[in-house]
């Protein structure tokens, strides 16, 4: 399996805690593959703990798990870390979270200016934080209807809302955020968006592995990094690709469908295989896995192929 979503719970230690996050991605980049995860559990900067302070913050421990991934990147052998951190939009940091890239690429600009190598392999981009994942928003229809409705009602607002302390809710105006991402992903391409109901909408196993419809922890909260894989919380997609030019004859013009329809078949079996004789980092992502048994088989080449159909034609 090369693709993950992790679930993370706010708490430091136990089953799904943030030091738990810390092992289980250094795992899988170890094994050269990829992890999403929703961090909007993780309550804002400045909610209260029961030890009597005060968090300091979804963005801090964000920026301890890239330094990790970093880390795991330079003694990898396969491929580097590979990781989607995503924050809901009505997030407490939610707009430190927006900038965070932007922000410490333009350090790096800077950091050229003063004469530092800015490749990516060197000593500007080694400096500065946020760099080994990407990252996106959370947003819902009805924040994405306020950014439509804007010529209407440039007041718009929507709460910010901390996730176990209301004293450090705030409302902020949707213009700003959305010229905040949009500002950011045109400096550095960061953040994307990923949309919460429509994703929900078309889950296709909405009652989970307890059978109970749309509970929160059967909702579709993240993506592994590519973002093509949207599932449950602690499950891994085994992927396959097929290089479908193989099965074009540019001689005689024909597609062999035959084939295509028996190679199909052939790597199910294969994907079903890795199911049944793969190793997970976790207990609840090998239970999860395989209940539900996720694959996914794309087409590659098909630009390729419509390029030498279209000159045969």
């Amino acid at each position: 399996s090369a693709c993950f979503i992790v679930s993370i719970a706010d708490q430091l230690m136990g089953k799904h805690s943030i030091s738990e996050q810390y092992v289980t991605e250094t795992k899988l980049f170890k094994g050269g593959s990829g992890v999403g995860t929703n961090f909007s559990a993780l309550r804002g900067k400045n909610e209260s703990l029961s030890s009597g302070g005060f968090s300091s913050g979804m963005m801090s421990f964000l920026q301890g798990l890239d330094k990790n991934a970093g880390a795991i990147k330079s003694g990898g052998t396969t491929r580097r870390a590979a990781k989607m951190v995503i924050a809901d939009i009505n997030h407490p940091e939610i707009e430190d979270f927006i900038k965070w890239k932007a922000r410490e690429e333009q350090k790096v600009r800077d950091l050229g200016k003063l004469g530092y190598d800015t490749s990516m392999e060197g000593e500007a981009y080694q400096t500065v934080g946020g760099q080994n994942s990407n990252n996106s928003v959370r947003v819902n229809g009805d924040f994405m209807e306020k950014v439509a409705n804007l010529d209407n009602n440039p007041e718009a607002q929507i709460e910010l809302v901390g996730r176990v302390d209301n004293r450090i809710n705030k409302k902020v105006d949707v213009r700003h955020l959305w010229n905040l991402i949009n500002k950011s992903a045109w400096e550095c391409a960061d953040p994307g968006l990923q949309f919460d109901d429509r994703f929900n909408e078309w889950h296709t196993c909405p009652a989970g592995e307890d059978g109970e419809l749309w509970a929160l922890w059967n909702r579709i909260n993240a993506s592994n990094p590519c973002s093509e894989y949207f599932f449950l919380d602690d499950t891994a997609c085994n992927l396959a690709s097929i290089n479908v030019i193989k099965f074009y004859n540019p001689t005689t013009g024909m597609f062999d469908t035959v084939g295509l329809r028996h190679l199909v078949n052939l790597l199910q079996i294969v994907l079903e295989a890795t199911i049944h004789w793969g190793q997970f980092p976790t207990e609840h992502i090998a239970r999860k896995s395989y209940m539900f048994r996720p694959t996914g088989l794309g087409i590659a080449n098909t630009a390729s192929l419509h390029m030498m159909m279209g000159h045969a034609y």
